[in-house]
C-alpha cells in the first residue's frame, strides 16, 4: 500500500509541478515578488560555490564596513547549493531544486499520516496535494527562502512523531528531533508546533497520561527537549556572534510587535495584510477541508484524546503571540504567513481522521478531488500572475549574468560596483556576480562626497546602470570610461 501511495503521490506531484510552471520557475533567477528577500538567499548560496567554508557565509553587499560577512539563519541550504553549483553542469540556482525537493518531502510526509487513517493510497496522496496547493507554499517552495522549507521539515516533524508513537521507538523520536532542530534553525517562527507538542508532554506528564506509553512515560522526550532547545541556542547564538563580528547589521532577528504602533497604523497593516496577505495563505480547497476539520474539531473536543485535545489549542495560541510579536511584517511579507499554516495542516489533518470512512466512500471521493482541484486552480491562477509580474523595482530574469557572459565582458574579478538603481542590498550586484553597494546603503542620490570616500577607503571601481539616461556629470566626473553594456546593462569604470 505504500509503494502504491508513493507512485500515484509523484504523479499527482509532477501534474501539480507542471500546474504551477515549475518548468519555468526552476530556470528562474530571484524573480517576482519579493525578489530582495529571495536575492539575500541566493548571495549567500552563490558566495559558497566560491568559497564552500561553511563557518564563513557572505554576502554581496558590502556595507559600509566594507565586510559582506553576514547571516540571517541556519545555512545549510545555502552551503548545499553552494557545492551543488561547483558540479559541472549543476543548475545556476541549485537553492530552487532544494526548496522544490523538500516540498516533495513535506509533501509526501503528510500524505503518509493520512494513509495511516483513510487506508486509499490515491485518496491520501490528494489530500497531501491538497496541503501543497497552498499558493504561499506553492511560491515560497522552490525559491530561495527557508520559509517553505522550514514547513516542511516540520511536516516530516508529525510524521516521525506519529511514526514512534506507532511504534513507540525512540530512534523515530531521534529522526523527529533531528527535523524540529532543521525547521526552527532556518527559521525560529516554526517552533510553534514544537513548543506545543513539549508544553502538552509536560502537561500529560504532570496528570499521569502517558503511564500506557513507554516511549512518553520515559526519559526519552525530556532528552529530545534538551538536545532541540540546546541546538537551537548554539545556532542562534552562532548566529549572533558571527553578525556581531563582522558589523552586519543587515539580517535583524528583532520583533515587530503590534503594541509598538498607534491605532492608525494598525488599521493600515490590517487593511494591507488583507489585501496582501489573506488571499495567498490557504487555497480554496485547503481552506474548505481545514474549516471541515475545525467545526468537527469544536464538537468532538471533550472526546478527544488528551494530544487532540491541546495540541491545537496552544497551536492558536502560539500562531497569536507569533501575529502579535511580528505584527509589523505582515504589511507587505506573505511569506512570515507560512509558519501559521499548521494550524489549518492539522484541522485537515483532524477532517481526515474524524471521517476516514467518509473519505473512502463515492460522496468523499468526489469532496476530495473537488478539493483537490479547486486548490490546483487557486494555485495556478496566483503561480501564473507572479511568473507575469514586472515593474521598475524587479530585475528581469534576463539581467542576471552567467559565468561565460561576466567572463566575456573583460571586467576585473576584483572589481567593487555601485548600483545606484536597486533599493535591495543584493540583488543587482548578485546579477553582476560581483561585490559593491546599491541605492539600499546610500538612498537613490549618491553625493559626490560619498563616491570620492568609498573610492579612496573601499576601492569603489565601477558603476552599473539599468537606464543610461541616469548617468549624469556626478558620476561622469567619477565614471568617465564607458567599460561594456550588455543585456541591458551599461558599466562604466575609472581611467
Amino acid at each position: 500500500m505504500l509503494g502504491r501511495f508513493s507512485l500515484l503521490y509523484t504523479a499527482l506531484f509532477i501534474a501539480y509541478s507542471l500546474v504551477n510552471r515549475y518548468d519555468v520557475w526552476l530556470t528562474l533567477p530571484p524573480a517576482s515578488i519579493h525578489q530582495w528577500r529571495q536575492a539575500d538567499g541566493a548571495a549567500i548560496a552563490w558566495n559558497y560555490a566560491r568559497d564552500p567554508d561553511f563557518t564563513k557565509p557572505r554576502i554581496n553587499n558590502l556595507f559600509l564596513a566594507s565586510d559582506a560577512h553576514a547571516v540571517g539563519e541556519w545555512p545549510g541550504l545555502y552551503w548545499l547549493a553552494g557545492n551543488i553549483s561547483r558540479i559541472p553542469g549543476a543548475p545556476d540556482y541549485p537553492l530552487r531544486w532544494i526548496g522544490w525537493l523538500l516540498l516533495y518531502a513535506g509533501g509526501w510526509a503528510f500524505g503518509w499520516m493520512a494513509l495511516q487513517w483513510v487506508r486509499r493510497p490515491m485518496m491520501a496522496a490528494a489530500s497531501a496535494l491538497i496541503v501543497l496547493s497552498v499558493p504561499v507554499l506553492s511560491y515560497y517552495g522552490p525559491s530561495s527562502l527557508p520559509d517553505a522549507p522550514a514547513f516542511c521539515a516540520v511536516l516530516f516533524l508529525m510524521a516521525c512523531l506519529m511514526r514512534a508513537h506507532q511504534r513507540q521507538n525512540p530512534g523515530w523520536l531521534g529522526v523527529a528531533t533531528l527535523a524540529a532542530i532543521l525547521a526552527i534553525s532556518l527559521k525560529v517562527s516554526s517552533a510553534i508546533l514544537p513548543l506545543a507538542l513539549m508544553i502538552v508532554w509536560w502537561q500529560g506528564k504532570q496528570l499521569r497520561q502517558w503511564k500506557n506509553f513507554p516511549l512518553w512515560n520515559g526519559y526519552w522526550p525530556v532528552a529530545a527537549q534538551l538536545i532541540l532547545i540546546s541546538a537551537i541556542l548554539l545556532v542562534r547564538l552562532w548566529i549572533y556572534r558571527y553578525n556581531a563580528q563582522h558589523y552586519a547589521g543587515y539580517f535583524l532577528s528583532s520583533t515587530r510587535p503590534v503594541w509598538h504602533y498607534d491605532s492608525a497604523f494598525i488599521l493600515e497593516t490590517i487593511r494591507l495584510a488583507s489585501r496582501q496577505v489573506a488571499p495567498y495563505f490557504v487555497s480554496i480547497g485547503l481552506g474548505a477541508g481545514a474549516l471541515a476539520g475545525a467545526w468537527a474539531y469544536v464538537r468532538a473536543w471533550k472526546m478527544l484524546s488528551f494530544c487532540w485535545k491541546y495540541v491545537p489549542a496552544w497551536c492558536l495560541a502560539g500562531s497569536v503571540a507569533y501575529s502579535l510579536l511580528w505584527f509589523r511584517m505582515f504589511r507587505e511579507h506573505d511569506y512570515y504567513s507560512l509558519c501559521l499554516l499548521i494550524l489549518p495542516v492539522l484541522m485537515w489533518l483532524f477532517a481526515l481522521l474524524k471521517w476516514p470512512e467518509w473519505w473512502s466512500g463515492t460522496s468523499g471521493r468526489m469532496a476530495l478531488w473537488w478539493l483537490c482541484g479547486l486548490g490546483f486552480m487557486h494555485s495556478h491562477v496566483v503561480m501564473s500572475g507572479r511568473l507575469r509580474t514586472t515593474g521598475p523595482n524587479y530585475l528581469p530574469a534576463a539581467a542576471f549574468l552567467n559565468e561565460q557572459t561576466h567572463q566575456g565582458l573583460g571586467l576585473p574579478k576584483d572589481a567593487r560596483w555601485l548600483c545606484p538603481e536597486d533599493p535591495s542590498p543584493n540583488t543587482h550586484l548578485l546579477a553582476l556576480r560581483g561585490y559593491g553597494w546599491t541605492a539600499y546603503n546610500f538612498g537613490h542620490q549618491v553625493p559626490a562626497d560619498t563616491i570620492r570616500l568609498f573610492q579612496q577607503q573601499h576601492q569603489l571601481s565601477h558603476l552599473a546602470l539599468r537606464d543610461s539616461t541616469r548617468y549624469d556629470s556626478v558620476y561622469r566626473a567619477f565614471f568617465p570610461v564607458k567599460v561594456a553594456g550588455v543585456q541591458g546593462w551599461y558599466f562604466y569604470g575609472m581611467k
